[in-house]
């Protein structure tokens, strides 16, 4: 199928929202979102982005139709202390009617290209238990599991009061740095 892979714009978020809410709708987290295109308009178009994003997208027709958004890939750039630079995949999504087309392929290609061209290791990202066909997808494409592989990651995440309460105990730290004087980190 043919279609047009193109980094995301401001003018994009209304589109980019809506394919987000079907992203969350399909993992059954619709009643979790809590953002909107607003907040997207700030958090990935404003002076200092937190995220990057490229759009699968049907070209505009003569005379008819306007260009229509059917997929995305949502990315942001991190650090790993193995392996150095790295791309986290937050969200690669296509609308169901377009999907086994080749599309997933083709934004994940082009997330491949991005982190090569900055000098990432790896790119990153997570599937749900139960979505088979996107762990099968990821997969066929050559990822490693790293679940059920000899490392066992887990993956983990600090939100709502248990992020409150943490960064409380960062405030009350003695003398209001975190770590100790000799630069190693404590342990909890």
């Amino acid at each position: 199928m043919e279609c047009v892979i193109r980094q995301a714009t401001r003018e994009d978020c209304d589109p980019l929202m809506g394919l987000m809410r079907e992203i969350a709708e399909f993992h059954h987290l619709l009643d979790e979102v809590t953002i909107n295109s607003q907040v997207l308009k700030t958090d990935g178009f404003g002076e200092d982005p937190f995220f990057k994003c490229i759009l699968a997208e049907l070209p505009a027709e003569k005379g008819g139709k306007a260009a229509r958004p059917i997929g995305f890939a949502l990315y942001f750039f991190g650090y790993s202390v193995l392996h150095g630079r790295i791309v986290f995949l937050e969200s690669l999504y296509v609308a169901s009617e377009f999907r086994g087309k080749g599309i997933g392929v083709k934004l994940l290609g082009k997330v491949a290209e991005i982190a090569l061209a900055a000098g990432c290791k790896e790119v990153r990202f997570v599937a749900m238990e139960w979505n088979s066909p996107a762990k099968d997808f990821y997969l066929r494409l050559g990822a490693k599991d790293m679940t059920q592989s000899h490392q066992q990651w887990h993956s983990m995440e600090l939100s709502g009061e248990a992020l409150q309460r943490l960064a409380q105990k960062g405030r009350r730290s003695p003398g209001g740095a975190l770590g100790s004087s000799s630069g190693q980190a404590q342990q909890p």
